[in-house]
């Protein structure tokens, strides 16, 4: 089964009510097999003759995940890349359409019908961007289907890998750790070795192939012990617990009038960097570029940010003028409203928020004071 979030209405109907498809595939399916490290670009040649592989590249000091024509591109990181995986499905700008006027009709070209439909591998995600995904499938693929997002979502095989140690902004441990529930197969490096969780049939059919061997007790202790280690060290620098989650989402609501909205506001410079780092927000504005008779043009879609100024500007008025209001909404959009409608947290633990704002507002420090 290649990692599909749209294969049934029950599949979704599981994941929204908690039960962990995953984990219980995994306790069924995880043979216990790992590869060694001299034989790891094989295997990723192998997955790039099958699929369209993308995977972590770096130029410039800008890291990011990338489509790879060769293994010698991919960039062992320790860690999570400075972009997340977002823009691969949910572009920061897509064009919808081109109309043109012809003998006083317009005449439709559907960009949907130019995406490829490419059978992807992702290799080298990490749990906060695999989480992301799938909140990302919950607001693009349950009540509201975007035919765009789920064309390039489908057909997608995930191949994690475990961080070897946390950039200072991580905290993922607040939101479950490292290892996500859903991934088709999962690489902890454990020295000479990476030992190989799998988690799907798609996965399964992977490590049948020559690459793979089988692991030992000892290899798989490893793999524990180095998770421990590192989760560890997130959390010692994390120091947030969450609790459970409607309990924090509640808890977050009550302080709509608290002063640390006035503070944030003060600070925040409304610049959005946070919105377009995040690998869950999906806002989007849509617009028409034409030429000047209007009798030609393309539909466009562009991300927004709900810190910016326009964001909430209506033709009756803006309803969010104030900063500390767009700080405020941004953080239950986080910790709130999500949780209000699907049950979740649309935040991963990721960082990179904390990491461009140029007025060093840090998330958890927000999340201390809210929670506290």
């Amino acid at each position: 089964m290649l990692f599909n979030p749209l294969k049934t209405n029950n599949e979704i109907f599981i994941t929204n009510y908690g039960i962990n498809f995953t984990k219980i595939v995994n306790s069924v399916m995880n043979m216990g097999v790992k590869i060694a490290k001299n034989r790891i670009s094989e295997f990723l040649d192998y997955l790039r003759r099958r699929y369209v592989l993308y995977a972590p590249i770096e130029k410039d000091g800008i890291s990011k995940i990338g489509k790879i024509e060769s293994v010698s591109e991919i960039a062992f990181l320790p860690y999570r890349t400075k972009i997340s995986v977002k823009p691969i499905f949910f572009p920061p700008e897509e064009k919808f359409f081109k109309f043109q006027k012809k003998d006083g009709w317009f005449e439709l070209e559907d960009y949907l019908l130019q995406i490829d439909e490419e059978e992807k591998a992702i290799f080298g995600l990490r749990g906060c961007d695999v989480r992301a995904l799938e909140v990302l499938d919950r607001y693009m693929l349950s009540e509201f289907q975007d035919p765009y997002y789920r064309k390039r979502r489908e057909n997608t095989l995930i191949i994690g890998l475990s961080c070897d140690y946390p950039r200072e902004s991580c905290f993922c441990t607040a939101f479950g750790g490292m290892i996500p529930n859903r991934y088709d197969l999962w690489f902890t490096d454990i020295g000479s070795h990476y030992f190989v969780d799998i988690g799907s049939e798609k996965g399964r059919e992977l490590v049948n192939s020559e690459f793979f061997e089988e692991a030992t007790k000892e290899d798989e202790a490893k793999k524990i012990r180095k998770i421990n280690t590192v989760e560890m060290e997130i959390n010692r620098r994390t120091k947030i617990d969450l609790c459970e989650i409607k309990k924090c989402a509640q808890e977050i609501k009550k302080k709509a009038n608290d002063p640390i909205w006035e503070e944030l506001g003060k600070l925040c410079l409304s610049c959005g960097k946070c919105n377009f780092v995040c690998p869950t927000c999906h806002c989007f504005d849509v617009k028409d570029v034409t030429n000047i008779d209007g009798s030609e043009g393309e539909r466009i879609r562009a991300w927004d940010s709900c810190h910016l100024y326009e964001y909430a500007k209506t033709s009756a008025e803006n309803f969010r003028k104030e900063r500390k209001a767009r700080v405020r909404y941004r953080i239950y959009d986080k910790f709130v409203f999500p949780v209000m409608r699907y049950g979740v947290y649309a935040c991963t633990g990721c960082g990179r928020c904390n990491e461009v704002c140029p007025a060093g507002i840090n998330i958890r420090d927000v999340l201390r004071r809210l929670i506290s």
